[in-house]
């Protein structure tokens, strides 16, 4: 398909922006495209810069799930502005939304809002070296946990290896704190474990892989991750920026009856601002600052605009026929296509 328009946009891009993009997804070199230029959305379509309405099966990668322009979000956005955009101070909505996270699910006991899933993940991981003492942690080749430097990476030779840099201007050393398993493989990360032991701190997973295709767990692998760290007095955690509050209101672990000890949330908490959250077990939050050691800090965390979006989102979601319409039209796009 061919659009002159974007095309051009394209061009001026690449001038100013490495690949023409803010974000390499967005470029669609891997699937050997050249990317529409979108200048509105409604609904389940985006317009492109050519006039033309596109059906978006992408949904900004996951957050915009009641589609663009939902008139419950817009209201409450138009009302957050008018009060202010940004305070650097604490909120009633903060703690609304802590608390109905907590309630939708209910191992986030306590939780920290932060501006984007990968911080989301960068602060999980930190509390949970901080509450552990250790310093290894074990992911799985093929799921991606954001751009953090120590989990860019990607697996090395042999069963138990440490990890390698997957991207320039990372340190090996760096690299080498994040142990890869094999997902789905259990043996795996007994092997990861048999080795390292009492130097890791967590386990981190996509509790269904969705960036190396869409990859449910196997049966009993989920829990067999939860035996495992428990055993050696390590932390699960459940990275759901993409499953939280998509695959079911609880998101995977209520899906697949599994508790994690951290959970990550991405932009669906914000309603597709930006946004993020991660939380889990009191007794390990609260190692977090100021209540405990584990620093964290962001000036646009809880941001005003964010919450508004997201509480409503999270309301929406809450109406007993959302997740059956989801399936069904899941089920019906996947039958035609």
């Amino acid at each position: 398909m061919t659009d002159p328009i974007s095309n051009q946009l394209m061009d001026r891009a690449r001038a100013v922006l490495p690949g023409g993009v803010n974000s390499p997804v967005r470029a669609f070199a891997s699937v050997g495209g050249s990317p529409v230029f979108v200048t509105g959305a409604e609904g389940a379509h985006i317009t492109g810069a050519d006039g033309r309405t596109y059906v978006d099966y992408v949904g900004s990668w996951g957050p915009m799930i009641l589609g663009h322009g939902h008139p419950r979000v817009r209201e409450a956005l138009h009302a957050a502005v008018d009060r202010g955009t940004s305070y650097g101070a604490p909120t009633e909505g903060e703690i609304t939304m802590a608390e109905r996270v907590r309630e939708l699910v209910p191992t986030m006991e306590m939780s920290r809002m932060v501006s984007s899933g990968t911080e989301a993940v960068m602060g999980a991981l930190r509390v949970a070296r901080g509450f552990t003492g250790r310093d290894l942690v074990v992911k799985f080749e093929g799921n991606y946990h954001g751009g953090a430097d120590y989990l860019l990476i990607k697996a090395g030779s042999g069963a138990a290896t440490l990890g390698v840099p997957d991207s320039a201007g990372v340190p090996a050393a760096i690299a080498s704190t994040t142990l890869v398993a094999n997902y789905n493989d259990l043996d795996s990360v007994r092997a990861l474990f048999a080795a390292h032991d009492d130097r890791i701190a967590a386990v981190i997973v996509e509790p269904v892989a969705g960036n190396m295709g869409c990859v449910p767990p196997e049966a009993g692998f989920l829990e067999g991750l939860r035996e495992i760290t428990t055993a050696h007095g390590a932390l699960l955690v459940f990275d759901e920026v993409m499953t939280g509050f998509r695959v079911a209101l609880g998101g995977a672990q209520a899906l697949y009856g599994i508790e994690p000890d951290l959970t990550c949330l991405g932009k669906i908490v914000g309603g597709g601002l930006p946004a993020g959250m991660y939380g889990g077990r009191r007794r390990i939050m609260q190692k977090v600052a100021p209540s405990g050691p584990v620093y964290q800090a962001g000036t646009l965390s809880g941001n005003p605009l964010a919450v508004a979006a997201g509480l409503i989102t999270l309301d929406e979601l809450q109406k007993p026929d959302t997740y059956p319409t989801l399936e069904r039209t899941s089920h019906g796009l996947a039958t035609i296509f």
